[in-house]
């Protein structure tokens, strides 16, 4: 063996190197790492390996790295996982970094469906997802088919459902446009809020038999021992609460559990003897939990919580200041784009003006023109009657003298004289069309005066009411059991009950989603949770039923238990 030992340990979202003697202990490597991405709440963290069986496992912290079954290949490879849940997210998470793996690590197995959730819950932890990654929707940005719905979505809600990527996308932004201005860590506790009422979340699965040999799943978590029939993961059928063990120990594959109150011992037989230590580890730290939880907080816990309120404090200020800026630039882009309206508007009727004085003054010009040919014929109409008045007076002096030519000159007279009064009367014509012409341009003049004062009054006025200023083997432990009347996760509501609005969405988009639904591609895990939803219950129900009844009783319900949960039985529930 090498003297120094390479290590990779992976995260959520990176992968890091390390390099390790071959006496450091499992907890020297683990507070190595925790140092390395800044955690401080470590007991809700672990590192889980492949061992040389194939077995999942957690390492241990008092022991050697090298003594723990590691397989013989280098570098070690190790998972930083989340190992204890914590019973309510939002009281008992402190720091950023620990919510951040939490929501990482739970949004993967979500989407996965290691986790199962309902199709309309889905869509409501897919809009969290978005505002923690995205911020608020600006339809500007993500208007059409930017949102991986892969990735946000379980596989098995997208196939049982006839809709489209773009349907998908409409109800998630739908859900989305409730966050707005929540920020990224607000985003992220609200999908691990609604996601810890999810009947799997946080439980650790083993494959048991009980003394009948029937195969069943014994769940782990933050508030007890549950038992589960071998095929159904979210239905369980007989629940022992931390405050009701008083001792756990295993020896090879055999279990046994001791109740406080000298009830039979709860005892069942494992698949394999390694995953006894995993039990064993994983029932001492969870109640070690529980425990704590019920118990004053430590000086650590306690400083931990008053350093993370100044730092959310602070952040919620500086969400505020920025806020109130992007309001107040908002509001100056907006008085801006009326002025910018206003001035286009301006343009436009100054355009318009120009446009009209041209077209006035084209008018002028041609009836200018046409004025000045008016005078000009009636100078020329005038001038030839004159000539022909002069001719009418040498022909009647002509007429006295030449009688003989008389009746000659009085027919030319005739004529000329019809020829006179014919020229008299155009040019009296010329002269009303000329009269006529030269009020039309009086009046067009007038117009054009009036219509200018009008424009400029109200240009005038614009501008005094606008403000360009304004703003709008075997082993065992015993357990502490002195809390046994403390039990409030069993009166605990939902999170989407508590919220009146939010619950309404819900039921109208499971009804939605019910019309475009496949019904032969559901899962057993899908009629499972229809039977669940059906008797009118829910994680925290269920969990109040189960541990009804003394001690005894449940552990006589448990040797009875079969791996299957029978027609019979789902009948009898739902009359029940």
């Amino acid at each position: 063996m090498p003297k120094q030992i390479n290590v990779t340990v992976s995260t959520v979202d990176s992968d890091l190197d390390f390099a390790i003697q071959p006496n450091t202990l499992g907890k020297n490597l683990f507070d190595q790492i925790c140092h390395t991405i800044g955690v401080k709440e470590v007991w809700y963290f672990g590192l889980q390996y492949t061992d040389n069986k194939g077995v999942t496992s957690w390492l241990r912290m008092n022991k050697k790295v090298k003594d723990q079954n590691l397989q013989k290949q280098y570098p070690w490879r190790f998972k930083f996982k989340v190992k204890l849940y914590p019973e309510d997210v939002a009281f008992h998470i402190i720091q950023d970094v620990t919510l951040r793996l939490f929501y990482l690590e739970m949004k993967e197995l979500v989407i996965s469906d290691e986790v199962y959730c309902p199709p309309e819950t889905s869509v409501l932890l897919a809009s969290y997802c978005c505002q923690e990654k995205f911020g608020d929707f600006d339809p500007e940005i993500y208007h059409t088919s930017l949102l991986e719905i892969d990735g946000l979505l379980p596989m098995r809600v997208i196939q049982q459902h006839r809709l489209t990527h773009s349907q998908w996308e409409e109800k998630i932004v739908d859900c989305w446009l409730e966050h707005k201005d929540q920020l990224r860590e607000e985003a992220m506790l609200s999908f691990l809020k609604i996601a810890q009422d999810l009947d799997m979340y946080g439980v650790n699965y083993f494959e048991i038999y009980n003394r009948k040999g029937s195969k069943l799943w014994l769940g782990i978590d933050a508030l007890g021992i549950n038992i589960y029939h071998f095929n159904d993961k979210l239905a369980p059928q007989i629940g022992f609460p931390w405050s009701e063990i008083n001792n756990i120990s295993y020896s090879d594959k055999r279990f046994t559990i001791q109740t406080a109150n000298k009830s039979p011992d709860f005892v069942f037989l494992t698949a394999k003897s390694r995953i006894n230590k995993t039990i064993l580890d994983l029932c001492i730290r969870n109640h070690e939990l529980y425990i704590a939880r019920r118990q004053p907080e430590s000086p650590e816990v306690q400083q931990m919580k008053m350093q993370q309120i100044a730092e959310r404090r602070e952040r919620n200020d500086e969400r505020m200041r920025l806020k109130k800026e992007r309001e107040a630039r908002i509001a100056a882009e907006h008085n801006q784009r009326v002025l910018e309206q206003k001035l286009m508007v301006i343009e436009q009727e100054q355009q318009a003006s120009k446009k009209a004085l041209m077209i006035y003054q084209a008018k002028s010009n041609e009836l200018e023109r046409k004025i000045h040919e008016s005078e000009e014929q009636f100078r020329r109409l005038k001038s030839q009657r004159e000539n022909v008045e002069r001719e009418m007076v040498q022909m009647e002096t002509q007429l006295s003298a030449h009688i003989e030519e008389k009746q000659e000159l009085r027919e030319q007279y005739q004529s000329k004289e019809a020829f006179a009064l014919k020229t008299a009367m155009e040019v009296e014509q010329m002269q009303l069309k000329a009269e006529k012409l030269r009020q039309e341009y009086d009046s067009l003049q007038k117009k054009y005066s009036e219509e200018m004062l009008s424009r400029s009054m109200t240009g005038s006025i614009a501008s005094e009411n606008s403000d360009p200023l304004e703003d709008t083997c075997s082993d065992g432990q015993d357990f502490i059991t002195d809390i046994e009347g403390n039990r409030s996760e069993e009166n605990r509501d939902m999170e989407t009950t508590r919220d009146t609005l939010l619950h309404k969405k819900l039921k109208d988009m499971e009804k939605d989603l019910m019309l475009e639904k496949n019904f032969s591609a559901m899962t057993d895990a899908d009629h499972h949770y229809l039977s669940i939803v059906q008797q009118g219950e829910d994680k925290y129900k269920t969990l109040k039923k189960i541990r009804k009844g003394n001690t005894r009783q449940r552990v006589e319900d448990y040797e009875q238990m079969t791996s299957y949960r029978t027609a019979a039985e789902a009948e009898r529930e739902a009359v029940s």
